[in-house]
């Protein structure tokens, strides 16, 4: 079977999706074609009774039972928070933070090397170059095989690259961007998420084309599957983001897919690879079936 063009997202696993739902998700998407995973040392310390650190482990135990090679798992570090003197604070992007975020990820995943290893967030408070220098040493003592960002804007990632160029440091292979069809009317925090513009793209293609593009939040929550005049989130809603749904619904309807389906079709047909993700098995089956 060839391998699908997506990959599955593992946030809520451990927390609002349970260990055993959560292994037949993932069974499913293996059988779906699926090898890639994604997760975050920090997912999900937001859920009530969590600090962090569920979906790593539940995907360790899954892992431990299967043929590891076989799979790419992505995972994030940068963003754990703590407390510090009852402030909270999160762990960043320095040299110790990252090879003691990594060390524990590596315990949690049950693994020996990371696939993909991303910088969850910009922090600027730490050097690009000292966060970078620290990726490229754990590639080169083989705790991860490849590195990248999410979330980067695109001045940040210009920035990186040249002094990735400069330096013969790691290269910089995957890049994970909050992105769908419909582009938000009123952005939510746009600098911890920075938009997926043409800026954006453009600095990839012209400066690193080999970069791999994953886009998480592709669905934005079943919005795509609401009816067209229900109450939509802030973010998204204008007349004419109402309309270019209204369009992939019918769309979707004469192919006979969901429009879930046909909008993770879109992306991926755009070069993109779409992180999705479900809390029920029975779902990912429709939603990827434009993907096989």
């Amino acid at each position: 079977m060839s391998a699908l063009r997506a990959a599955l997202g593992a946030a809520a696993f451990g927390t609002t999706v349970l260990h055993d739902t959560a292994f037949e998700i993932l069974d499913a998407f293996v059988s779906l074609g699926g090898r890639t995973i994604d997760t975050a040392n920090n997912y999900a310390y937001w859920h009530p009774g969590s600090v962090g650190g569920d979906s790593e482990a539940v995907l360790g135990d899954w892992l431990e039972q299967r043929q590891r090679s076989e799979f790419t798992v992505i995972t994030k570090v940068g963003s754990m928070p703590f407390d510090r003197d009852g402030v909270r604070v999160l762990e960043g992007l320095s040299p110790d933070a990252v090879n003691a975020a990594v060390t524990k990820s590596l315990v949690q995943l049950k693994t020996d090397c990371i696939d993909v290893l991303l910088a969850h967030h910009d922090r600027p408070a730490t050097p690009l170059f000292d966060t970078w220098t620290a990726f490229s040493e754990l590639v080169a003592a083989g705790k991860a095989r490849k590195v990248g960002v999410s979330n980067f804007s695109a001045p940040r990632l210009a920035e990186l690259i040249g002094l990735i160029q400069t330096h013969s440091l790691a290269p910089l292979t995957a890049v994970q961007v909050k992105y769908s069809v419909i582009a938000a009317v009123q952005p939510s925090e746009p600098e911890t998420y920075p938009p997926f513009d043409e800026e954006t793209r453009d600095v990839l293609r012209s400066l690193s084309p080999g970069t791999v593009i994953y886009a998480y939040s592709p669905l934005l929550g079943g919005l795509y599957e609401k009816p067209i005049d229900e109450e939509w989130p802030v973010e998204y809603d204008s007349p004419e983001n109402r309309q270019k749904v209204k369009a992939i619904q019918e769309q979707a309807r004469q192919l006979e897919v969901s429009p879930s389906a046909f909008v993770l079709k879109q992306i991926a047909d755009d070069g993109i690879i779409p992180v999705t993700s479900t809390s029920k098995t029975e779902r990912l089956g429709n939603n990827l079936r434009l993907l096989r």
